[in-house]
């Protein structure tokens, strides 16, 4: 079995403390240490998970995995990069100290709730932060438009934990930790953005029909097992530039690949947590 990086306390400990008096000064009403329940221990379990969903972006923005998702035991999987069209995630094992210290964060920010939060000041542009926390057995999801450093009151408590959560869990240095090996890579096509009208410049796409995936809503879908029968043409697709176009049934289309979460198990499973 590969090992993971442990991430313990290896950042200065004073930035750690205001990040922890910001977060707990303003704690959800209500909220007490004492009624905290222990954190899920199974590795496969989903804990935590924080999304925000931007609007007006490129097809594989939107194919990008969570930026930060916790299972039980304190695996995390969160970002990466491209490597060409395949999105290459990483993945640390936290401390079991910090891991706890984290989910009772999640309570005092309020996360063990169902709740959405409009935004303020209506707007045509924004986004949506999507916060899911699995407590005492029930999973918990909390929506906000349009998060911002000057939200106040429950949107603050959030949008802090959020702040908190990027110091305390993931390494300055995100080249660190093991490269997530999934199971199954979702292909998710699009059509219609920036496809050259000169097919001599696309490419045949060398796996089977993408208009024949499961329709989503970050594209259509369809799985490849990069270990198996799929590992040539996850190859091929991770040598190319996410600009490339594919020609697939007959259509010109835009390719991204992201891994499948631990939690994910097929295609219907993007559209989950998806707005």
């Amino acid at each position: 079995m590969r090992s993971l990086i442990r991430v313990t306390g290896g950042l200065a400990p004073a930035v750690a403390a205001v990040c922890l008096l910001g977060l707990l000064s303003g704690s959800a009403p209500g909220f007490h240490p004492g009624t905290v329940p222990e954190p899920p221990a199974d590795p496969g379990t989903l804990v935590l998970q924080l999304r925000e969903w931007r609007s007006m972006t490129a097809p594989y923005e939107r194919a990008e995995p969570p930026e930060f998702t916790l299972y039980g035991g304190g695996r995390v999987i969160a970002g990466g990069h491209w490597e060409g069209s395949v999105y290459q995630a990483r993945e640390y094992v936290l401390a079991p100290d910090r891991y706890r210290q984290i989910y009772r964060l999640a309570h005092a920010a309020g996360l063990a709730q169902a709740r959405h939060f409009d935004e303020p000041v209506p707007a045509t542009d924004g986004s949506l932060l999507v916060a899911s926390l699995r407590s005492a057995g029930r999973s918990h999801t909390t929506t906000m438009v349009s998060p911002s450093e000057r939200d106040t009151g429950a949107r603050r408590r959030i949008v802090e934990f959020r702040r908190t959560v990027r110091v305390l869990a993931l390494p300055a240095d995100r080249t660190h930790g093991a490269g997530y090996r999934p199971t199954r890579l979702a292909v998710l096509a699009t059509g219609g953005w920036g496809a050259p009208g000169d097919t001599s410049r696309s490419r045949p796409w060398p796996g089977p029909d993408l208009l024949a995936g499961l329709r989503t809503r970050v594209g259509l879908c369809t799985l490849l097992d990069p270990a198996g029968p799929d590992a040539e043409t996850a190859a091929l697709v991770r040598a190319a530039p996410l600009a490339t176009r594919w020609r697939s049934g007959g259509q010109l289309l835009s390719v991204a690949i992201r891994p499948l979460l631990p939690d994910e198990y097929d295609c219907v499973d993007l559209d989950r947590r998806t707005p």
